[in-house]
């Protein structure tokens, strides 16, 4: 194919928004067999040191980057990193090698490397995609430690030229954490989706990412070609015009002022210019994640995943490790509310070594509170735990996805159960909790009446109320045409959940996807919700949002939507409304 100058479009899929121009940067790694040779008795000890200083050095790699990350406060990086570290000591890399090697006297590249093809076959035939995306954390290890022992070059992202697109087939966490932000301009990957590992480092540096999209070499007249990437839309150019790359410069200078603009105006209120106040809370996984939670605004946490802080381990935490880590969130947050979900486990979220058994899908089977209510232990030490821990702040207890109102009513009879042994003991702890339950399937919509009885507030979870409702698997990028969250089905639903909650007189919280996304803010608003709860570095913006309408401008709109029958129809009006309200956001605006 020869080369050619004129432009070229390609669109990908968005994963994570921003626009840059830049350089291709072509990221690829060598596949090339290890070498497979005998070492004699004597040499055993020592090719076994060498695999051991591979390793060692591979995690030095690690604990740098970490250290990196922690500096640029990316937390959420630095603890996928953990996770690496861990892999270095699990006997994969430590043991097995070694007995090999003892076992075959062969050389410790040959070894290593057969050991992790074997364990790649294993994972390529799994179907669930959440464990085929963690084995390239695997991968990405393997290929440290290999580098080390072939004594090659190791090809690193630290040390591209600046304003670098980096090209892949794939990235992994590290690769992305390598990228310095001031050298690598935007990512583009033929494969990986919006959950990968990766994803999150580079949301997380603000790295525009567009995944899916396929670029050969021969597509650049020359090295110094550049390509525009369009985070927003997923758009590629390549070859781009004076004529585009001034357009886009347009962009980028519009998308820095009003992200400095959002930042200037964290401080204030998160009320309409008509006067309705909404409550903007945080997500929170990683308890590192604290320092972050008041510098952008957030009255308190909303959610606080708290199965994070035991997935990487390979079994639940005792209560007073536990009750160690609720009291010292309570405590940092200093009077700030929180809410601690119960674990939520089972699909794409288990332990090393206690799979919870599931022989049909695992997002339809024993998971999250019906896995609870089957452990009875683990679940009342938590409760204790949190128990404990509350009386240091204004902690509510929020169980996942309640399916029927007998789950619920066996929820809160173990909590009983947790309160009169805590009483029996002597030790101290809340007498009265708040209470909420999570709403993320549609049976439990269809009876949120039930449910607002025996709660002091509802919480809905639009990610798997949309995945639920339109039974298409979120983590699936080829069904992604297929996952919206402006369905007809999915706004009524939350209206409904609304409105009972309201009847009975309880607040409705919101988390998910839709609360960060500032087009469904105006919506939310409207159809009566009191309360979002995300990612704290989207606070700014969907408090601009809030602060750019009024609740009657947002109640006419939610009945407008309400009428529409489509998706598409939905989302254009969204998008239409958010543009008139805030023209200055060239995220959407551009």
């Amino acid at each position: 194919m020869s080369k050619v100058t004129e432009e070229i479009i390609i669109t990908g899929i968005p994963i994570s928004r921003g626009v840059a121009v830049g350089k291709a940067f072509f990221f690829t790694l060598s596949d090339d067999d290890a070498p497979e040779f005998v070492v004699s008795h004597d040499d055993i000890d020592h090719e076994i040191s060498r695999f051991q200083r591979a390793v060692e050095s591979s995690r030095e790699d690690i604990l740098r980057l970490q250290k990196k990350l922690k500096e640029e406060r990316i937390d959420e990086g630095a603890e996928i990193l953990d996770a690496h570290l861990q892999i270095m000591q699990d006997p994969l890399l430590t043991v097995a090698v070694e007995t090999e090697i003892r076992h075959t006297r062969k050389n410790a590249e040959f070894v290593f490397e057969s050991l992790i093809k074997k364990y790649q076959k294993r994972f390529q035939s799994i179907k669930d995609s959440f464990f085929r995306e963690r084995f390239k954390d695997i991968q990405d290890i393997s290929r440290r430690v290999s580098g080390y022992l072939r004594q090659s070059v190791r090809v690193s992202l630290a040390d591209i030229p600046p304003g670098s697109v980096v090209i892949a087939e794939d990235l992994t966490a590290s690769d992305a954490a390598e990228a310095r932000g001031n050298d690598v301009a935007a990512f583009i990957t033929r494969s990986g989706g919006a959950t990968s590992h990766a994803a999150i480092v580079a949301k997380a540096k603000g790295i525009p990412f567009v995944s899916n999209a396929n670029i050969d070499p021969s597509t650049f007249a020359n090295e110094d070609s550049l390509l525009f990437i369009d985070g927003r839309t997923g758009e590629i150019v390549i070859n781009p015009s004076e004529e585009t790359l001034e357009k886009y410069k347009t962009i980028q200078d519009k998308v820095d002022q009003h992200f400095q603009k959002m930042q200037k105006a964290r401080a204030l209120p998160a009320e309409t210019y008509d006067g309705y106040h909404i409550r903007l809370s945080a997500n929170l996984e990683m308890v590192n994640d604290l320092d972050l939670i008041r510098s952008y605004g957030s009255h308190g946490i909303g959610l606080f995943r708290s199965e994070y802080i035991f997935l990487s381990g390979e079994e639940f935490p005792p209560e007073d490790v536990q009750y160690e880590i609720y009291k010292r969130i309570v405590q940092k947050i200093n009077g700030m509310p929180i809410v601690i979900r119960t674990f939520d486990v089972g699909g794409d979220k288990q332990l090393k070594n206690q799979q919870i058994p599931d022989k049909g899908n695992p997002f339809l089977g024993c998971r999250t509170l019906r896995f609870l209510l089957s452990e009875r232990g683990v679940f009342k030490s938590q409760l204790r735990a949190i128990l404990r821990a509350a009386v240091d702040g204004e902690v509510s207890i929020l169980f996942p996805m309640v399916s029927a109102l007998s789950e619920l009513i066996q929820a809160k009879e173990l909590l009983s159960e947790a309160q009169e042994e805590l009483e029996a003991e002597g030790l101290d702890y809340v007498k009265k909790i708040r209470l909420g339950c999570m709403i993320e399937v549609p049976s439990a919509a269809v009876i949120s009446d039930l449910l607002a009885r025996e709660c002091d507030f509802l919480s809905i979870g639009t990610n798997d109320l949309v995945q639920y409702s339109l039974a298409v698997d979120r983590g699936n990028q080829a069904l992604q045409k297929y996952y919206s969250p402006t369905h007809p089905s999915v706004i009524r639903l939350i209206k409904m959940v609304v409105a009972e909650a309201n009847h009975h007189g309880i607040p409705v919280c919101v988390c998910g996807e839709v609360a960060s996304d500032p087009r469904f803010t105006p919506l939310l608003l409207g159809l009566g919700v009191h309360e979002l709860s995300l990612a704290s570095r989207f606070i700014p913006t969907i408090k601009n949002a809030v602060r750019n309408t009024s609740i009657v401008a947002a109640s006419q709109l939610a009945e407008k939507v309400l009428t529409l029958s489509s998706a598409e129809e939905i989302m254009e009006l969204l998008t239409d409304e958010y543009r008139n309200n805030v023209p200055e956001d060239c995220f959407f605006n551009c």
